[in-house]
């Protein structure tokens, strides 16, 4: 046997001890052995201490022995007891199972019942929990049916935001929450549908609210320009825009939207569809110029859009805004503007644009009432003011043109102081007879009717131009000169010509022109009364510094100028119808002093003819009559100068000389004017026939271009034209006779010829030089 040290004996009976005591696992002490190499050592230890506890036990079971047998027996009998208890127990627990059947099988009904009970309780309160929220969808499907769309919008946000959430496990809840996004569209669809059942509404009824508007703004004036309606019309203009109609779609529409989350899309879109509305109200379809029914219908759907936009604006919060109101505004003032432009121009007579006027000044007025600027509005009237006149002047024109056309140019005859007045009722005349006396009628006024008529239709000019001031808040020196403005274009263009024109008309008689220049100088005076006439009635101050003169009735020379220069003309024509009976012998055998028929008929034409004249303007029957003697002179020169008398001789000149003797003895005669011009018209003719009859030849070379010459107005050319004449008188009447005189005669004038060569002007298409005074 190996002995080991004292320090492993120690180690191994430490481990012993530690696995005697120790209640935890064995293994760290085992892991110690074998990591020590001891395992033989501590087998032979512990096998030696097992035998040690043996003979422990051994002698403790023998100390206690008697004790065991005692206590075997008691358990014996014990055993013998626990038998009967158990048999005793069994038939205890038959006899009581066998008696709890029947209670067994009331328990389980009861449990049953229980159970249902419960389940009956758990119902009622999940019904308790549903019934609330069916009766919303119930009620939300009545609402949608009676399109009550804003408290449905209500009744689907109580329904998704209060109830569902609280019975959310049931699947009816989840199909719920399904159809309430479809509901929610479908009401914002039918909400939709409904505004645009109202914007369809409003603008059937824009006219109607124009028109109650329009009548309440000349109800507070002095219009008259709506025409009449029946009494029903009246009752429904009598209502208020509120009454006429339902903004209820609109607030519920706005309403919805605003729960909806998208009332600026809303805004957005009611705005789209009032501006295209806007734009389609705008468009002058129906307006046709010469109705007025068709502007006033115009107008009223402007004032009933822009009404009902100021109504909303009022009662709604931020759908519309004063800046998108001014913004169509400023959209319709440009339409209107260029509209109303066009339309005035296209106006056929003055009536229209009177009444077109009227109803814009109510049209702007109304608006102008609910906060709108009707400023460029009240600029287009202003221009169309021009429109207004041109339109008066035209149809005035045609006015004249028929009172010149229906007199009859005879001056007037009153026979009694009663006929007088009422003649000149309205005209300003001053008659030189006392026409209180009884002596005085028959009285003859010294113009016709025509001078009546005009000075009436330039009074009722001057009165129907002034209405288209009225209620334009003009000034009254601002009217005054338009008034006078229009009236100096009505006497200097309209008046003077149709005179003009008229006095050109190929029917007209010299008389009848005598007595329309004598009409313009008594209608020239009597405008004189004009500026007091428009003043009364404008009721401006005479001022000659800032009041518009009427400058036009000095257009009444311009017109009566040319009523003078027609009388010379037509006056001239008669005389040239005299003339054409002119029938000269230019080579009679024997001389003839007297006077040609065709002449004394001329000159007693003619002094009559100026007779009439006296009663006109100083200077026209001068100038007439120097006119008249002028034509006379030239005719007289033509007929020595016509290239078809090619042969004269002195006895044709005699009487040709006896002819233009008569007629400067018509100048010479009392004659209803004096004036030297008249005489020395003839001059010319005068010395050349005196030249060639007298045959003062001698005088005429001596003192050629002397200003002393009493030759001094004879043309060298037209002198020698005649000579060639007579040279061929004499030539031919040599042929016939063969006397030595008449050769002698026809050598003498070739001579004079040859010696006027040298005399003649280098410009030998000098054949009418002016006759010298």
């Amino acid at each position: 046997m190996n002995l080991l040290p004292q320090s492993h004996v120690t180690h191994i009976d430490h481990l012993l001890t530690e696995i005697e005591s120790s209640d935890g696992p064995l293994s760290p002490t085992l892991r110690a052995v074998y990591e020590n190499n001891l395992d033989q050592e501590f087998n032979q230890k512990l096998q030696g201490r097992v035998k040690a506890y043996d003979k422990d036990i051994e002698r403790l079971c023998n100390y206690h022995y008697h004790g065991f047998i005692e206590s075997v027996s008691e358990l014996l009998r014990v055993k013998t007891d626990v038998r009967n208890l158990k048999s005793n127990i069994t038939g205890t627990n038959l006899a009581l199972q066998e008696s709890g059947k029947q209670l067994l099988s009331k328990s389980q009904d009861l449990i049953r019942l229980r159970k249902i009970q419960r389940n009956i309780v758990i119902a009622i309160e999940a019904l308790q929990k549903c019934l609330p929220v069916l009766e919303l969808y119930a009620k939300l499907n009545e609402q949608m049916e009676k399109k009550r769309f804003y408290p449905a919008l209500k009744t689907l946000d109580l329904l998704e935001h209060h109830h569902l959430p609280r019975i959310d496990r049931y699947r009816f809840t989840e199909r719920m929450k399904e159809f309430i996004p479809v509901i929610t569209k479908n009401i914002e669809q039918a909400s939709k549908s409904d505004l645009q059942d109202f914007l369809e509404n409003i603008r059937h009824k824009s006219a109607l609210i124009g028109s109650m508007c329009m009548r309440e703004t000349e109800n507070q004036s002095n219009l008259n320009v709506l025409s009449d309606k029946t009494a029903e019309s009246h009752e429904e203009e009598d209502k208020s825009v509120q009454d006429l109609v339902d903004f209820a779609p609109l607030y519920r529409c706005l309403h919805i939207h605003t729960v909806l989350g998208s009332r600026e899309y809303f805004e957005m879109y009611y705005r789209e569809q009032r501006e295209n509305q806007a734009r389609l109200v705008l468009q002058p379809q129906g307006i046709q110029s010469e109705s007025l029914d068709s502007y006033r219908s115009y107008f009223n759907q402007i004032i009933g859009f822009f009404v009902v936009e100021n109504t909303v604006l009022h009662t709604t919060r931020g759908l519309v805004s004063r800046n998108t109101i001014e913004s169509l505004w400023d959209l319709a003032l440009q339409k209107i503007t260029t509209v109303v432009r066009v339309q005035f121009l296209h106006c056929k007579d003055s009536k229209t644009i009177l009444n077109v006027k009227e109803l814009m000044v109510c049209f702007c007025n109304t608006l102008a009432g609910y906060g709108f600027s009707v400023s460029k509005l009240q600029d287009i009237l202003l221009e169309a003011s021009d429109t207004y006149n041109d339109k008066l002047l035209t149809e005035w024109k045609d006015e004249f043109l028929a009172i010149l056309q229906s007199d009859n140019y005879t001056q007037i005859v009153v026979t009694n102081n009663r006929e007088y007045w009422r003649t000149l009722e309205e005209f300003p005349y001053n008659p030189v007879k006392d026409i209180t006396k009884l002596d005085s009628y028959p009285m003859t006024l010294p113009f016709s009717f025509m001078v009546i008529n005009i000075f009436k239709e330039i009074k009722r000019f001057i009165l129907t131009s002034v209405k288209f001031a009225d209620n334009l808040n003009l000034s009254l020196t601002d009217v005054d000169d338009k008034l006078r403005k229009s009236t100096n274009d009505l006497l200097s263009k309209t008046l003077t010509s149709v005179i003009d024109e008229f006095v050109e008309k190929p029917f007209l008689h010299l008389s009848q022109l005598t007595q329309l220049t004598l009409n313009t100088v008594h209608l020239e005076k009597a405008c004189g009364n004009l500026e007091q006439y428009i003043s009364s009635i404008t009721g401006a101050i005479s001022d000659s510094i800032h009041v518009t003169r009427l400058y036009g009735t000095s257009t009444f020379k311009d017109a009566r100028q040319k009523a003078v220069d027609r009388i010379y003309i037509l006056l001239n024509k008669k005389l040239d119808e005299f003339f054409e009976l002119a029938n000269y012998d230019w080579t009679p055998s024997e001389s003839r002093h007297r006077t040609s028929g065709y002449m004394d008929d001329l000159l007693a034409y003619l002094k009559d003819a100026l007779s009439t004249m006296i009663t006109l303007p100083e200077g026209v029957a001068m100038s007439a009559c120097i006119s008249s003697c002028k034509h006379i002179c030239v005719r007289l020169k033509g007929f020595l100068k016509a290239d078809e008398v090619k042969q004269m001789n002195v006895n044709g000149l005699k009487h040709f000389k006896a002819d233009l003797q008569a007629c400067l003895d018509f100048a010479k005669s009392p004659l209803p004017i004096e004036s030297k011009s008249v005489t020395t018209t003839f001059l010319e003719v005068e010395q050349l026939m005196n030249l060639i009859i007298e045959e003062d030849w001698s005088s005429y070379f001596t003192d050629f271009n002397e200003p002393t010459s009493k030759y001094q107005c004879v043309s060298v050319t037209l002198l020698m034209s005649l000579l060639e004449k007579l040279k061929e008188g004499e030539g031919r009447r040599s042929y016939f006779t063969f006397k030595r005189g008449d050769r002698d005669r026809k050598k003498f004038y070739e001579n004079m010829i040859k010696r006027l060569k040298p005399m003649c002007p280098t410009n030998l298409d000098e054949l009418d030089r002016p006759v010298g005074s």
